[in-house]
């Protein structure tokens, strides 16, 4: 009996030990759940080679997520809707272009160019296009879509708020991009005309916008009786500042001519600095990139005289100083519209159109630019015979570059443009 009894005991001693605690084995397991076989709060995994899209620089060790996108190839495709505005890169080695079919759309697309899904806004009241297209840090995309609309969507598209100005005059949205405290800056141009002092119409405007669509403040911009002054592009400082890109017309005569302005202002959108720079014609900044270093490119177009406009590009420094400029064309007619920063900032590809002479049609063409001296290294055009115009642009994952815009030449009726070019702008 007494033999029994301690079997027993001992038998209890054990059963409790082992399950005393139900949750040890799963506590154990879940502690060293990630690649590196370590608690999950000790280390960072991702992918750690340096040449894969999705290279993460904060990764310590490797999970095995790289991926590579470097499909080298080189087409032309006609897209949905009417006209292309910008292009980006998006996930998963594909891009999201915004654009028009009447009212603004959103397309995702692969490395060939097939569509991956598409989007339509046509339920939002009123005139608006997709003039930008811009990454969020949800994933999503937000869209400056022209007259007084901003539209902000999650990553498939689909909209998740949408905001329509109400100001007494139409506010034209050229870009919107979101801050490093994750609201976003507005920026473009208010219509009308302000002859005889109007405080509102005719200004550039720069906007700071709370997520869902509330407005902080607006500033604008103008001498007080111009119209069409407007910003075209605007990119955050490194002391979250903000640096645009536009046109601010200098007089009221006969042709209205109009300075390739950039601008430099606080968290507040208020003035630090600015460049107005051109002649008595037609010259303006359309587009800007920031470098690593804090300087900028802008690009645009300045008129050398009433008949021969260039496409112009210039480096400006953090502090406002112009570093180069350059400008290059046909003697007729060349502008630049959008441009992209190579991913080691040696090369900026500027894409807009250009034509050889009156009354000939015009055609998409790049340029690519040297970062460090602002040299033209190589220039293509291409396009068929009728109107083509290019308005966004974007390196791709080979190397190339994808150039979206408008076309009447590939089509029975104006239609959205695609094409993508090898590392020198070539179309095989």
């Amino acid at each position: 009996m007494m033999k029994r009894s301690i079997f027993l005991i001992l038998l209890a001693l054990v059963f409790a030990f082992n399950c005393g605690d139900p949750n040890n084995e799963s506590e154990t397991s879940n502690a060293t759940v990630d690649c590196a076989e370590l608690p999950a709060d000790t280390t960072v995994c991702g992918c750690t080679d340096s040449i894969a899209s999705n290279y993460d620089i904060q990764a310590l060790y490797d999970d095995g997520s790289c991926y590579y996108c470097d499909m080298d190839t080189t087409f032309s495709k006609v897209m949905t809707g009417t006209a292309g505005y910008d292009i980006i890169r998006s996930s998963n080695c594909s891009y999201v272009l915004s654009g028009s079919n009447g009212r603004t759309i959103l397309l995702k697309i692969d490395e060939l160019g097939n569509e991956i899904w598409s989007r339509s806004y046509s339920d939002i009241t009123g005139s608006h296009w997709g003039n930008s297209v811009n990454l969020t840090s949800d994933g999503g995309y937000i869209i400056g879509a022209a007259q007084n609309t901003v539209i902000k969507t999650d990553s498939t598209g689909l909209i998740q708020w949408y905001k329509k100005l109400s100001y007494s005059v139409a506010h034209y949205v050229e870009d919107v991009i979101q801050t490093s405290e994750g609201d976003y800056i507005v920026v473009g141009g208010a219509g009308g005309d302000p002859i005889g002092g109007h405080a509102v119409q005719g200004k550039a405007f720069i906007l700071r916008m709370s997520e869902g669509g509330g407005v902080q403040w607006i500033k604008r911009y103008g001498i007080i009786n111009t119209p069409m002054n407007s910003f075209w592009g605007v990119v955050e400082a490194d002391d979250g500042g903000f640096v645009l890109a536009g046109e601010k017309l200098e007089d009221r005569n006969f042709e209205f001519y109009d300075h390739f302005w950039v601008m430099k202002t606080d968290a507040n959108g208020d003035e630090e600095w600015s460049i107005e720079s051109g002649g008595n014609k037609w010259d303006e900044a359309r587009d800007i990139v920031k470098l690593s270093d804090g300087s900028y490119i802008v690009t645009g177009k300045i008129s050398l005289s009433s008949t021969n406009i260039n496409m112009r590009v210039m480096r400006v420094s953090s502090s406002g100083d112009i570093i180069w400029q350059n400008n290059h064309g046909n003697n007729n007619y060349d502008t630049a519209t959008s441009m992209t920063l190579s991913q080691n900032e040696d090369i900026v590809a500027l894409v807009g159109y250009t034509r050889s002479s009156s009354g000939s049609p015009f055609n998409y063409r790049i340029w690519g630019v040297d970062v460090a001296s602002g040299q033209v290294l190589w220039s293509r055009i291409h396009g068929g015979n009728q109107d083509d115009e290019s308005f966004g642009v974007v390196e791709a994952y080979d190397g190339g570059f994808n150039i979206v815009g408008r076309s009447d030449s590939f089509g029975n009726s104006r239609v959205n443009w695609l094409i993508k070019t090898d590392s020198q702008g070539n179309v095989n």
